[in-house]
């Protein structure tokens, strides 16, 4: 009896770990759209100022904008790459093309609902530039204009 208890456990446990391995990755869908936000580079360098992040499909593959406006009023642009969302945590490349050095920043953060708070590294030609931090929120679609 003890026996056939034990196959039983085993069989379950493993029944169990091949639907676990089977499971589909964590869906990247819940970030399609715009974010708005908040984000300090290392010593107030870029990117420091409001930010806007775009999602959006483009076949099977997940890219994004970045839009950040500086407390100065000027305003640069970069691309987001390797977009990865796992375990709700949010994970992402952001280069920046200002000047000759492009910026290369590195972003991790939690998805808590509709808001990513996390950090990010920043750098430039291979060299660490410093650390900084981001908070943004997913912007609700807007509403079709009445008529």
């Amino acid at each position: 009896m003890k026996r056939l208890l034990w196959i039983g456990v085993a069989a379950t446990l493993c029944l169990h770990s091949l639907v676990l391995a089977a499971a589909p990755a964590e869906s990247t869908k819940v970030l399609l759209g715009v974010w708005i936000g908040k984000a300090t580079g290392p010593q107030g360098g870029p990117p420091t100022g409001d930010i806007t992040v775009t999602f959006e499909r483009n076949g099977s593959i997940l890219k994004g904008r970045i839009v950040v406006k500086g407390s100065g009023g000027g305003e640069y642009s970069g691309q987001v790459s390797n977009i990865e969302l796992n375990d709700k945590i949010f994970s992402a490349v952001a280069v920046f093309k200002l000047g000759e050095n492009p910026l290369e920043i590195h972003v991790t953060g939690p998805l808590k609902g509709k808001t990513i708070d996390g950090t990010f590294s920043v750098t430039s030609k291979g060299q660490k530039m410093g650390d900084g931090t981001f908070v943004i929120s997913k912007n609700p679609p807007a509403k079709p204009a009445k008529k």
